[in-house]
């Protein structure tokens, strides 16, 4: 019985009032030029759902890619990492990152790839490079790139890894080029600051001991640059322990040559700030904003800080009369400068509150541990010498800051041991001393900061800079600390056997690069407000919800099928690509390459 040329057949019949409905199964010919009808199996009364699944067999048999099966026989073999793949993929191919390889067309796997695998990885799923063959073989990547999981080992990815360092001078360059052409705006005023990372690869001729943020570690140092946006488009590794104002040369050397530093200006932080950084980059003819350091505020505004001198959580009204209000966290009073360099002084009421608190919060501190200490020196079972005990709660005291105007005094105290006569100890009780004055006169800096910039261009009106305007993008370098974190939370996945200089130098790159691909994902949501994904505000958030959207390796077992579906994408999925402008990627093709490639 041939079911294709069968359909479902119906008629009503009826009995004591009642109308029946029969249904068969009929072919349809023609005879002698009419139509003709003929009954091939009476399937007798129905009800409305065996109706409907005998219309959905007959019409599924009528389809060539059509068997019979049951939900035992159909297995997933597999599941594939696809859509947050796949939008990493493409945002690598918006900012045309291969062109800034040059490919010889002599290798298996072109060095472009490797770093945009490695570089997808670090984005998605951060693990050592000797893994990430593995999970590439676990996404549909090997078909959005043509290229077999076979071709990617550990070996290729730490042979390529020292020519993805040799390129990224001209990755820089292609990053600067396109952020400058296609955002004009963004790099007016560029963020350049320094972090310290550590992590594994004893061996690493880069990696030096010394004090960093983590405390003393074995660390390197990154200096990045951004713009505007926090996209980043320099960066330079540098052997642990590298002192911050050295790097404003070592930053000079390797850019002035290769970027227009002179159309653009440069903010950084005070650690950076020497005499000879400012000097060197004026002769270079770039503009720069940073700061003063607060031991240097005093002389170099000529202001008379004691007038803020006091215990006060608030500053008085009458003190900030002195100063030009842009918000209520932001004053300045521009101060005399020289030819070349100007200096606005600028001063924030709520981190003048918050420093104060702070440092109450620290005497607070002190107190417990003089407490403890006090308690810890009853109950010694041996005497105590002077000089050492003193030492314990001095090194506490400049540890915390606190030896400008607190000390403590040492009271000798005779402690029984036991009931005997003679056993005894000689220790000692500490009490605090503060030093009223000193304490006043401590936070008389507290909520200022020195503002100094060589943008001293003029026009009938002043300065073409305003003073607001010279603040505003040191207000802003938040973008750059953002990205240190992110980075620096790449870093965290040790890359265990990465030890020579050009693989550390190349790690780095590649999280930079996964960086610049969050950032730019991050940029678009923030855009973009959604309705379904308005909570979906960052890249991590965005790879979760389309991590959902899998590509399967389907089996069906009595058929003796391999075939490929993707999951069926949600409004969530569709909407978070609109968001980000990459709703195409729903039209590839990579589903028909990988269905045609697992087929059986």
């Amino acid at each position: 019985m041939d079911l294709t040329k069968l359909h479902l057949h119906w008629g009503e019949s009826s009995y004591q009032g009642k109308t029946y409905r029969t249904y068969s199964l009929a072919r349809t010919y023609r005879e002698d030029g009419k139509n003709r009808k003929e009954i091939v199996v009476k399937l007798g009364k129905l009800t409305d759902e065996e109706a409907k699944h005998w219309r959905d067999i007959l019409q599924m048999s009528r389809r060539p890619d059509s068997f019979w099966t049951t939900l035992d026989d159909i297995v997933v073999r597999q599941h594939f990492t696809y859509l947050d793949a796949a939008v990493v993929n493409a945002i690598w191919d918006e900012w045309k990152l291969d062109d800034a390889f040059e490919e010889t067309g002599r290798r298996d796997v072109d060095v472009s790839i490797i770093a945009r695998i490695l570089t997808i990885n670090r984005c998605l799923d951060p693990m050592a490079k000797s893994r990430t063959p593995e999970w590439f073989s676990r996404t549909a990547l090997p078909w959005m790139l043509d290229v077999s999981p076979d071709l990617v080992n550990p070996s290729r990815i730490f042979r390529e890894l020292e020519s993805i360092e040799t390129r990224k001078e001209a990755i820089c360059s292609h990053l600067y080029e396109k952020m400058l052409k296609e955002s004009p705006e963004s790099m007016r005023s560029v963020f350049y600051d320094l972090s310290t990372s550590t992590f594994s690869g004893s061996h690493c001729v880069l990696m030096k001991w010394g004090h960093c943020k983590e405390g003393y570690r074995n660390h390197v140092v990154l200096a990045l640059v951004v713009n505007g946006d926090g996209l980043p488009f320099y960066w330079k590794v540098l052997p642990g322990g590298t002192a911050d104002a050295t790097t404003i040369s070592l930053l000079m050397e390797h850019v002035r040559n290769r970027l227009a530093v002179s159309n653009m200006t440069l903010v950084f932080d005070r650690g950076m700030v020497s005499e000879e950084n400012l000097a060197l980059l004026e002769k270079d003819g770039v503009k720069y904003i940073t700061t003063m350091d607060k031991s240097q505020m005093e002389n170099i505004s000529g202001i008379d800080f004691q007038h803020f001198a006091s215990h006060d959580e608030e500053p008085a009204e009458e003190l900030l009369s002195f100063f030009t209000k842009i918000n209520d966290s932001t004053y300045y009073r521009e101060v005399p400068g020289v030819e070349n360099r100007r200096y606005i002084l600028c001063f924030n009421p709520r981190l003048f509150s918050d420093q104060r608190r702070a440092r109450r919060q620290v005497i607070a501190g002190f107190r417990n541990f003089l407490e403890t200490m006090n308690r810890e020196l009853l109950a010694a079972k041996h005497s105590r010498q002077h000089k050492a005990t003193y030492e314990k709660f001095r090194r506490q005291l400049i540890k915390n800051r606190l030896n400008g105007f607190m000390d403590v005094n040492l009271t000798s105290v005779r402690s029984k041991i036991s009931d005997k006569p003679e056993d005894f100890v000689n220790t000692y009780q500490a009490t605090e001393s503060i030093d009223d004055d000193k304490l006043k006169d401590a936070g008389r800096l507290d909520g200022f900061w020195l503002l100094t910039t060589n943008r001293v261009e003029k026009d009938e009106n002043g300065f073409q800079l305003s003073p607001p305007d010279a603040i505003r993008p040191y207000r802003e370098k938040v973008v750059i600390e953002s990205a240190f974190r992110d980075i620096k939370s790449f870093v965290e996945i040790a890359p265990l056997y990465v030890w020579t200089e050009e693989h550390v130098r190349a790690h780095f790159t590649i999280c930079v690069l996964a960086y610049l691909i969050d950032r730019t994902l991050t940029l678009r949501l923030h855009k973009k407000q959604g309705q379904a994904t308005r909570d979906v505000v960052t890249h991590e958030k965005l790879y979760s919800v389309l991590s959902e959207c899998q590509v399967d390796h389907i089996l069906v077992k009595n058929a003796g099928i391999s075939t490929c579906n993707m999951t069926e994408q949600t409004g969530a999925h569709k909407e978070l690509l609109d968001r980000v402008g990459l709703i195409k990627i729903l039209q590839s093709q990579v589903v028909d390459k990988m269905r045609a490639a697992l087929s059986g």
